[in-house]
């Protein structure tokens, strides 16, 4: 026994050749290293972050206390609503408001636009609007209109900053109610309130932003970092990743107090671990020279026990499904050479055993089958040798006569029919031939009609599988009727064309409750006792032939009488796997 040749040996030398601890422990330096590169730098932009924006809550603070201590404390704004719109006074009014508004704006332009608003007249008053075209101008005043317009008493808009969707563009807006009927309030777009965040130092491709709350960016040049679309942040994490085209950013977030907006430092990664570089260039080659021998490692791992462990689990899964003629290939590994022989002997063994097998289960199969259509024959004989007893009681020799015509041609059918299928033509004709036999035996009792469609003559099923059900609705079916008892015999094509459906119905007293519930459950055909025999005949060859591919169902009709439905498969190959009872 070579041990050169054992799995053992093979992994042993494999594992040895690598330096598997040695790259671990140069990636988890990589990575812990650069991890708290990005965590010093996202701490460091975090506070930065975090002064500028309390430097803003600061200054927007400063305009809404200026806007409050104008509805407050201002005359011309409690009275502006008390005088006739469009006279004089009102006029004149409008324009002292408007010149305080302007002299504060004037000296500290952290805003856009301050304005006062009339609720009653609709009536706005504002600051200049600073643009770069008219038609941008009266964007911005029907924006803020509608802003005003829009503002319910109960509205965030009144109690902080909020953003405004303008279209092109996003602002924030503040209001104050006067309690008079007035509303002043402030205005800047948040393009013109980034402007100071470009003097943050964030690297050379850094940049600034300014996000909702839910963290789409509003405000910013997001297209410096490469990203096709603005990218949705995270303000409750402590820093993100993300990546552009450009590179990869750091992102650090802080939400700006009494407002609805985050205020968002893109930092870009490359700049921070300039600081490693020297050493993050010999991590990066280290592993990625593991990775070559890793991968070498791993195509011989592939070759000694990937590739026969995959042959040989795809070789069970076949066998599972049934496929018995599956081998395997031998494999230069001792171990999997001995695993494949005894696999085939095994699979070979169980193919032969299984053919066996399943031959012995079609002959039994046969021979109950045939067992079971042979019951049919001395069934019938019995009952029409009977029939004919009690007409030769009544001497009616001309009856007698016509009823042994038909015996002979119904007989003379089954002694020739010795195959397991006939023609649902053929078997429609041995039904009238029974039917007139019937008639003869109950004259002016008995009616019936058959019909056949075109495309379900030449269905194959197998012979007298309906002549039970006839039988017994005679027998049971109009005991003490005043009326002829009439059947009906219908053989279509289902509606999917590859099931032929044939119905038997009756106008005689039909199925009692516990007989039907017996006959659908199935309880009935458990039974082995010697009563009803023929409809436990039919159900068990149709089970013996087709499995659950046929169907059976009972029920009554309405006003009264039997209905039974045969669903029978129109292509039939052969006998079925195994029986379903």
């Amino acid at each position: 026994m070579n041990p050169k040749g054992s799995l053992r040996f093979k992994l042993t030398i494999g594992f040895i050749t690598i330096t598997l601890p040695l790259v671990i422990l140069l990636i988890y330096s990589n990575f812990t290293a650069s991890g708290s590169v990005r965590e010093q730098a996202a701490e460091s932009n975090k506070n930065m972050i975090t002064l500028y924006s309390n430097q803003i809550e600061t200054t927007l603070g400063i305009e809404a206390n200026f806007l409050y201590d104008l509805t407050s404390h201002d005359a011309d704004i409690l009275s502006l609503n008390n005088m006739v719109y469009n006279s004089a006074d009102y006029t004149l009014t409008k324009m002292r408001i408007l010149n305080s508004l302007s002299r504060y704006n004037r000296f500290n332009n952290s805003v856009d636009i301050q304005f006062a608003y009339s609720k009653v007249n609709r009536d706005l008053v504002h600051t200049p609007i600073r643009s770069n075209s008219y038609e941008e101008t009266m964007a911005i005043k029907q924006c803020i209109q509608d802003t005003l317009d829009r503002a319910a008493p109960d509205s965030p808009a009144f109690k902080e900053w909020m953003t405004v969707d303008c279209g092109g563009f996003y602002a924030l807006s503040r209001i104050v109610d006067s309690g008079y009927g007035m509303y002043l309030g402030a205005w800047v777009q948040l393009d013109h309130l980034m402007i100071p965040l470009e003097l943050i130092q964030l690297g050379g491709e850094g940049f600034s932003a300014l996000a909702n709350s839910e963290g789409r960016l509003l405000a910013g040049r997001f297209d410096i970092g490469g990203f096709k679309d603005p990218p949705l942040i995270n303000s409750n994490a402590g820093y993100q990743r993300l990546k552009g085209e450009n590179g990869t950013y750091v992102v650090v977030s802080n939400p700006i107090d009494s407002t609805d907006v985050t205020l968002i430092a893109f930092i870009p990664e490359e700049g921070m671990l300039d600081t490693i570089y020297r050493f993050r260039k010999v991590i990066i080659w280290i592993p990625l020279f593991a990775l070559v021998l890793l991968s070498l490692y791993l195509v011989y791992l592939n070759s000694i026990i990937l590739r026969p462990m995959n042959a040989l689990l795809k070789g069970m899964r076949k066998l599972k499904r049934g496929d018995w003629a599956i081998r395997l290939n031998n494999t230069p590994s001792r171990e999997f050479h001995v695993v494949t022989e005894t696999f085939n002997d095994m699979a070979q063994q169980i193919q032969k055993l299984k053919i066996n097998v399943y031959e012995e289960q079609i002959r039994t199969h046969k021979a109950e089958l045939k067992h079971l259509q042979l019951q049919i024959n001395p069934h019938f004989l019995l009952n029409s040798i009977n029939v004919i007893y009690n007409l030769a009681q009544l001497k009616n020799f001309s009856v007698i006569q016509a009823m042994c015509l038909n015996l002979v041609k119904y007989f003379r059918f089954t002694t020739k029919t010795s195959q397991p299928f006939v023609s649902l033509s053929q078997e429609m004709e041995h039904m009238d031939s029974y039917l007139c036999i019937q008639q003869l035996r109950f004259p002016g009792r008995l009616t019936f009609r058959i019909e056949i469609e075109e495309d379900a003559k030449e269905v194959p099923i197998p012979p007298l599988i309906v002549q039970p059900f006839i039988e017994n609705a005679i027998k049971y079916g109009f005991d003490f009727m005043e009326n002829p008892f009439h059947i009906e015999i219908k053989a279509m094509i289902d509606a999917d064309p590859r099931f032929c459906r044939i119905v038997i119905a009756d106008n005689g007293c039909g199925f009692s409750d516990e007989m039907l519930d017996s006959l659908r459950s199935g309880r009935y055909f458990q039974l082995t006792n010697d009563q009803h025999l023929g409809i436990w005949n039919s159900y068990h060859r149709l089970q013996l032939l087709y499995g659950q591919a046929a169907r059976l169902n009972f029920g009554n009709c309405d006003p009264s009488g039997a209905l039974i439905e045969l669903r029978i498969p129109v292509n039939f190959s052969g006998q079925s796997d195994k029986p379903q009872y």
